[in-house]
């Protein structure tokens, strides 16, 4: 190595923890490469960006957008020449170049991105398991006719001529009876859920037709909130379907309408990152659908693909304008851009489709997962939300000026805005916000306090700060209940998952006082409402106001979203569409123009290798292994 090469890296170093940019755990990181393992500077400086990416999103990072990536955490540093670093991690045996298993090695650089190798192995494995998957496809199941017959039933449409186009919904249930990887995708209102209840039905008429036992079947969502709100809205679908007579009561019975956070469903294992259920002991389930794969990070994708065993459907439903999950990797971004727009099929998937559909299928270019994604389009929303709808079409389009306009010119009651100060926006969630909360702690009953929760709440951008969720909710929790801690009807949300309780993270809860005056917490758990003492729970806090983050998953009538009054890296398109989309009935923004037109103009950046491995399942790299 040369020597300009190991001063420059050495400099950056300095200069980088100087600045703050480098976390002690990053810096300490790159201490131990150079000075236990005896590492180049310039890999040291290679491992603890690596692991400060991590920390920011990203699963790995192109060496090229190592400035970006500074610029990310407002800092400017002289890097080490590209092609100088790249040799030096080429030939440095604590990195593992282009797959090769170099024992020991502490970092992975493949495609010319650098990554922590737990992360490599976990894009690595990933891509393998899912291309396998979507390789995997059945004959037609059954009698045809009866299949066509039961399609035809679900998905009967009242329109004679709009009978005769292409119902994708139908089209995404038809795919999941013939592929072991499925990508149902779409915004909000286009009927992702009521997809998901009419492919659980004709799955398990589909094993009738073929003789075989009814399939196992498994719900499942990031966190607890989404889990519920999957299996209640299977559940009104189900009933909707049955009175209309699209599926009779025995098959009605036979779904199931009870979801489980994915922690639970491989079997959370506490103080260890493993999971009771693997490759070696996979699940037993045939058939396994997630909820909000947005929200899912790279490490627990890899560990959920790797424990539905090859003989199982996992279906995965998301909606890729949504923020990405917290943890690092875009995954379902990195499918959908390997599995294309989930408009048109392979010519053999098209007529399989073609056959139950009746109706024509367009085909389409081949792709990595080509045919393991539908797409739906339309919006299925009422009346009242249209301009909920067209607002959030407007947000997927970056479309500014329509943003904007159907925030100035929409009806108050359905979207409004207003900005202020503090002060201002204080006096307005009084007006705005405590009456919802206030009718929460006056409810009846846990179960009534619980129902009125859903009704609004205050999303903000920031956790911390005056304009952040723990402000809004100390305030909140002041004017509501004084300075008692676990007052009557305080909601409570679960911060950390708790096998032993059965309680995790995002879980709502209300506390209430018995008939003595003591106060118990209550939560909507799976088998029913169940009440715990505070001293009982894991970690929480009050629930009136959440980050944007935090609240994907969730759905209320009204959103109050809250924007800082300066600039915040936070901001994002992506942030004002997952908060927007959150809301059923009503928005209300609190932000100025400006601040709205920078999230507008501003992307969320993830870095990933999945894609790249997707498209070229063996490695290839820009040098050669030494």
């Amino acid at each position: 190595m040369s020597e300009r090469l190991h001063a420059d890296a050495v400099r950056a170093l300095h200069r980088l923890q100087a600045e703050g940019a480098l976390r002690q755990v990053d810096a300490d990181f790159a201490a131990l490469l150079r000075e236990r393992l005896h590492a180049s500077p310039a890999v040291a400086l290679a491992g603890a960006l690596a692991m400060r990416a991590v920390a920011v999103g990203h699963s790995s990072v192109a060496l090229g957008d190592i400035p970006r990536l500074l610029d990310a955490l407002d800092t400017r540093v002289q890097l080490p020449d590209a092609d100088d670093w790249r040799a030096a991690l080429c030939a440095d045996p604590r990195v593992a170049v282009d797959g090769d298993p170099r024992p020991g090695a502490l970092l992975d650089f493949s495609r010319d991105r650098i990554a922590l190798r737990r992360y490599a192995r976990y894009e690595q494995a990933l891509a393998e398991r899912l291309s396998a998957r979507a390789a995997l496809v059945r004959d037609m199941p059954g009698d045809p006719a009866a299949l066509r017959a039961l399609l035809a039933r679900l998905f009967a449409r009242a329109d004679a001529a709009a009978s005769d186009t292409l119902d994708r919904q139908a089209l995404a249930v038809a795919m999941a009876l013939r592929r072991r990887l499925l990508l149902v995708t779409g915004g909000p209102g286009t009927g992702k859920t009521t997809t998901v209840a009419r492919l659980l039905a004709a799955s398990i008429e589909a094993a009738r037709l073929r003789g075989e036992p009814l399939p196992r079947i498994a719900l499942a969502a990031p966190t607890g909130r989404a889990a519920a709100r999957l299996g209640e809205a299977i559940d009104g679908v189900l009933r909707a379907d049955l009175a209309a007579g699209r599926i009779d009561g025995d098959i009605a019975c036979r779904v199931p309408t009870q979801a489980r956070t994915l922690h639970r469903l491989l079997g959370w294992l506490p103080g260890r990152v493993a999971f009771r259920h693997h490759a070696g002991h996979p699940l037993r389930e045939d058939l396994v659908v997630v909820d909000e794969a947005s929200m899912v990070d790279l490490p627990l994708m890899a560990k959920l693909v790797e424990a539905v065993p090859e003989t199982a459907t996992l279906v995965l439903i998301g909606d890729p304008d949504q923020l990405p999950a917290v943890e690092a990797g875009d995954v379902l971004g990195g499918l959908c851009a390997a599995s294309g727009e989930g408009l048109s099929l392979p010519a053999d998937d098209a007529a399989f489709a073609t056959a139950l559909l009746g109706t024509g299928v367009p085909v389409g270019a081949a792709a990595p997962l080509a045919g393991a994604r539908v797409h739906l389009l339309h919006g299925w929303r009422q009346a009242g939300a249209a301009p909920l709808q067209a607002l959030a079409g407007a947000l997927q389009r970056g479309d500014r000026d329509a943003v904007l306009e159907a925030l100035a010119a929409g009806d108050e009651t359905v979207l409004s805005r207003r900005h202020g100060d503090v002060a201002a926006l204080a006096e307005a969630l009084r007006h705005e916000a405590l009456p919802a909360f206030a009718a929460v702690r006056d409810a009846d009953d846990p179960r009534q306090a619980l129902a009125l929760a859903t009704r609004g709440r205050i999303l903000t951008a920031l956790r911390r700060g005056p304009f952040g969720a723990e402000h809004w909710n100390a305030w909140c929790a002041a004017e509501l209940g004084g300075r008692t801690p676990y007052f009557h009807g305080r909601l409570l949300m679960i911060a950390a998952n708790s096998e032993r309780h059965g309680l995790y993270n995002g879980d709502l809860g209300v506390v209430w006082h018995d008939a003595r005056g003591e106060a118990e917490v209550w939560f909507d758990t799976p088998q029913g409402l169940r009440a715990w003492r505070p001293a009982q729970l894991p970690a929480h806090a009050s629930a009136y106001a959440t980050t944007v983050h935090k609240a994907q998953g969730s759905e209320f009538e009204r959103v109050l979203l809250v924007l800082p009054d300066a600039d915040a890296r936070v901001l994002s398109r992506e942030l004002l569409y997952t908060a927007l989309t959150r809301a059923r009935r009503s928005v209300w923004v609190w932000g100025a123009l400006d601040t709205l037109e920078r999230a507008l103009a501003r992307r969320t950046w993830r870095e990933s290798g999945l894609e790249a491995r997707l498209r070229r399942p063996s490695a290839s790299g820009e040098c050669a292994v030494p």
